[in-house]
């Protein structure tokens, strides 16, 4: 007990967890509850819990009751190459995972879009081993079927420019949403819509659902930077800012945010988890004490950020809305 808290200490000051020695790796999951609603004299405080690395998001092991509606072996990638954005002036090209018997099932799926991180490209959650976690996800029964979206970035999505200015919050939610539902057979709810990235793309994705609570219920940070600095993040779009926002105790969102310990986004994500707590915002921030900022670390745990977005959603194809009729 006394080395856990040791450890759970060390963590929270940002020490070095190598030195003088590693202790046994143990995911410290950081829960912020928000307390009963205070009396008016009263002062709001969050509760922050040290939790069993049971409690990371991992697949329900309970498979579907029913079977798949055909014989496919996987989903699908769509490729759209040529997507030039009105408001970027560049071409927003972006790939759509379609799940398993998507055509043949004549359903509407919910949707996650997922961003990529600085310098890198929409093949890099390909790259990590989304597909497979997907497919792996969907055929045993663990993971709801679901469409994911993974758009290039391209350069606007690495400018600090934001509405009304051309920026990336705009190329998604008035160009690229509605050329996926159009496109697609989506659930076109918030319920059913999930945002989320790495690095720089987990900030983006934070700052649009915590501006638009009425389109995402769900949003993830993996290894996220949020500046602090109001001068390149202003505050109506930076998330530090933006955790004590009304709108998220009018539409609370699922948030989950992660990195490893060695991570150099650490410092920056245990601020936002501090902020939401003490806004009373529930989240679930989760530590890892093996991990930095690349490839490897978030390869090891796609797996579990895919059960994360989709762990309130349908995980059976006959209960999903019909293609044909209207979305609910």
């Amino acid at each position: 007990m006394r080395l856990a808290l040791l450890l759970f200490a060390l963590l929270l000051s940002a020490c070095d967890l190598l030195e003088p020695y590693q202790p046994t790796p143990v995911a410290i999951v950081i829960t912020g509850i928000p307390t009963p609603t205070p009396l008016p004299s009263a002062t709001p405080t969050a509760t922050l819990t040290p939790l069993p690395p049971t409690a990371t998001p991992t697949p329900d092991s309970t498979p579907t009751p029913t079977p798949l509606p055909c014989e496919e072996s996987g989903g699908q990638i769509i490729d759209f190459r040529e997507n030039v954005s009105p408001t970027a002036r560049e071409n927003i090209r972006y790939r759509v995972y379609v799940p398993p018997c998507y055509f043949p099932s004549q359903k509407r799926f919910p949707v996650l879009y997922l961003f990529h991180g600085l310098s890198y490209r929409e093949q890099q959650w390909t790259d990590i081993g989304l597909d497979d976690a997907l497919d792996a996800g969907i055929l045993s029964g663990q993971l709801a079927p679901m469409l994911v979206v993974m758009p290039y970035m391209a350069n606007i999505g690495q400018l600090n420019q934001f509405p009304p200015a051309p920026s990336w919050e705009t190329v998604v939610l008035d160009e690229l949403m509605p050329q996926v539902e159009r496109n697609f057979c989506t659930i076109n709810t918030r319920e059913q819509r999930a945002i989320g990235g790495i690095s720089r793309g987990g900030m983006l994705a934070f700052s649009i659902a915590m501006r638009h609570p009425d389109k995402f219920a769900i949003a993830g940070s993996h290894s996220g930077y949020f500046p602090s600095s109001l001068r390149e993040i202003p505050a109506p779009f930076n998330p530090l800012e933006l955790a004590s926002s009304p709108a998220l105790r009018q539409q609370p969102l699922r948030l989950y945010m992660d990195n490893g310990a060695r991570d150099s986004s650490n410092a920056s994500q245990q601020l936002l988890s501090s902020r939401l707590a003490a806004a009373n915002v529930a989240h679930t921030y989760v530590v890892h004490p093996i991990g930095e900022h690349n490839n490897d670390y978030w390869s090891s745990h796609v797996a579990e950020y895919v059960a994360f977005y989709g762990q309130t959603w349908e995980r059976d194809y006959t209960r999903l809305p019909s293609c044909v009729d209207p979305s609910p």
